[in-house]
């Protein structure tokens, strides 16, 4: 009996690190294909101003014990929002002005990540 369940518990080990192994590749894989869609999507900063938003997006990968996480973010973080979303001008407590949504850059490729990520994993399990 303890062969048979020593059996079980190494093939079970073997499943689970083929799952990891699956599971961090299709996420890094995915996510450095999100940054260069970001990248060639993603607007240009009007008249040449600031850094530059547009090749600004990176990919950071935070191992836990339990999970791996990916982060796809821009180093300027507060003009992501501002870009996808539009905003209002405010000068001394008054509003003077709206600018304008840019471009919807970051939405289409969330979505497409997270059909992506799950396809592939899919696939190789």
């Amino acid at each position: 009996m303890l062969d048979l369940t020593k059996e079980v518990n190494k093939i079970l080990r073997e499943y689970v690190d083929q799952v990891e192994g699956s599971v961090l590749e299709a996420e890094e894989k995915t996510g450095k294909e999100a940054v260069k869609k970001l990248k060639q999507t993603s607007p240009e900063n009007p008249k040449g101003k600031g850094k530059h938003y547009k090749s600004d997006w990176t990919i950071d990968q935070k191992a836990k014990k339990n999970y791996s996480q990916i982060i796809i973010h821009n180093r300027q973080a507060q003009l992501t929002h501002l870009l996808e979303h539009g905003h209002d001008i405010v000068r001394n407590g008054v509003k003077v002005g709206h600018w304008e949504p840019r471009t919807a850059h970051i939405k289409p490729v969330e979505e497409w990540v997270k059909d992506t990520v799950v396809e592939r994993i899919e696939r190789e399990l």
